[in-house]
């Protein structure tokens, strides 16, 4: 019965961590690399950020929807 819980509380704290590393590659601009060749890559990391922003917070959200159901159903 504790697993499922030990299961959010470990969910939770890992869509946190990452909701963190999210807001940090938000205030990049563009992530620059070089090819074998010598050549410039530039990679823009609002949109990817901003998906996976929202997928985090989604995630939290329905967690969170999840314990609150749980907690109504034992009173």
């Amino acid at each position: 019965m504790k697993l499922p819980i030990y299961f959010s509380l470990v969910l939770v704290i890992f869509n946190l961590i990452s909701l963190y590393f999210i807001i940090d590659l938000l205030s990049y601009d563009e992530i620059v690399g070089y090819w074998f060749n010598g050549r410039k890559k530039n990679v823009s990391t609002q949109t990817m950020g901003y998906l996976l922003f929202v997928a985090t917070l989604m995630n939290l959200y329905f967690i969170f929807l999840i314990v609150v159901e749980k907690s109504n159903k034992n009173d």
